[in-house]
């Protein structure tokens, strides 16, 4: 009863709303009609012919109309959902959700569909269209509409919604191996990915097509099933690295990942950092998965994805939200109205120490 005092019921309304309208949306899809069922040889497709997108049309004309709308709505509610996660977040008592977040999405976008379709083919084809390459436009919602919900929300679809993030946090199993939490193995992450990214780029105007759904690791996972052997090799090294890195994929070889935190350095970008509260007992840094924390307390909003983690064992509450550029004020906070009423008295204390300094 304590607990259902304390909720703030007016957030949770706009919660409650956000979800029945997504659910409204669902309702809809494609599983009301059977247009789709999982794991259809059909689905294994975009593996067998090198030259077809992820979002490519079938061959027959009857069954392209569903897809095309198959793959629109899966981006729209993974949009919706990232919106969601982007509310709940900001508030303590409704993180817990984030697991139940990732489990759906692992369910539902992983197992169900797949795998696919999923942003990072969505960048791809990104790419192509802007070498002339025919894309079906539809592709590029998803990840062209993760950029403006970054920018509102920050990088709230890696941590909240992801299903290739879910696979590998899930996986994860803490460990005792400092070494692979270092400062140089983050170094050597960082280099990766802008690596690959580089590789990929070059690959994708050289070739014109997307090769990395043909031997993309998680759709093995996802649908057990590859007919390259290195998938299944690609499989194992994500498997293996996944148990002792958190989210090694995410940190070393996602492009999509990369370039979202970049959208954490535009001006008015949301992100993380600390308030006057903070005492500096550096509990936030100990905890923060991803090692976006340092030791001076200096939040490396490139590398966070919004998991919330830094702000449940802050005692304080002194990890706010913040605007890159803006004032240090906290966004939609728990204790925010308590916060303004300490910077009141302490302002109000200040000004009226003043007066009696100036009448002496």
């Amino acid at each position: 009863m304590r607990f259902m005092a304390k909720i703030n019921w007016q957030s949770l309304q706009i919660v409650l709303i956000l979800l029945l309208l997504i659910c409204i949306f669902i309702q809809k899809d494609t599983f009301a009609q059977q247009e789709i069922t999982p794991l259809k040889q059909k689905e294994f497709d975009e593996f067998q012919i090198p030259d077809e997108s992820e979002f490519s049309e079938q061959i027959e004309e009857e069954e392209d109309v569903p897809k095309s709308l198959r793959g629109l709505k899966i981006g729209i509610i993974s949009l919706l959902f990232t919106i969601l996660a982007g509310i709940i977040v900001r508030f303590r008592r409704l993180r817990f959700l984030r697991y139940l977040f990732l489990l759906g999405s692992l369910v539902f976008l992983g197992f169900w569909h797949g795998g696919c379709p999923c942003p990072i083919s969505s960048f791809h084809n990104l790419f192509l269209i802007n070498m002339g390459v025919d894309v079906q436009w539809h592709s590029l919602i998803w990840f062209l509409g993760l950029i403006p919900i970054t920018y509102i929300f920050s990088r709230v679809w890696c941590g909240w919604i992801c299903h290739l993030g879910a696979l590998q946090e899930f996986i994860y199993i803490p460990n005792k191996f400092t070494f692979l939490k270092s400062e140089r193995a983050q170094k050597i992450m960082r280099i990766m990915i802008y690596v690959f990214l580089i590789a990929l780029i070059v690959q994708l105007f050289i070739t014109k097509k997307n090769w990395f759904i043909h031997i993309d690791p998680f759709k093995v996972a996802f649908n057990f099933i590859s007919f390259y052997t290195i998938g299944w090799i690609l499989l194992g090294l994500l498997l293996v690295s996944s148990l002792f890195i958190y989210r090694p994929f995410c940190r070393a070889v996602c492009p999509v990942g990369l370039i979202l935190g970049w959208i954490n350095k535009i001006p008015g970008a949301s992100m993380l950092g600390k308030s006057k509260k903070c005492t500096s007992c550096k509990r936030c840094v100990s905890v923060c998965p991803v090692q976006g924390i340092n030791e001076k307390i200096s939040f490396n909003n490139n590398e966070c994805i919004m998991c919330g983690i830094c702000q449940d064992i802050c005692k304080k509450d002194a990890i706010i939200y913040k605007r890159r550029g803006g004032s240090n004020a906290k966004i939609n906070n728990d204790n925010y109205n308590s916060s303004y009423k300490d910077r009141f008295i302490a302002d109000s204390g200040g000004r009226m120490s003043k007066r009696i300094r100036s009448t002496s």
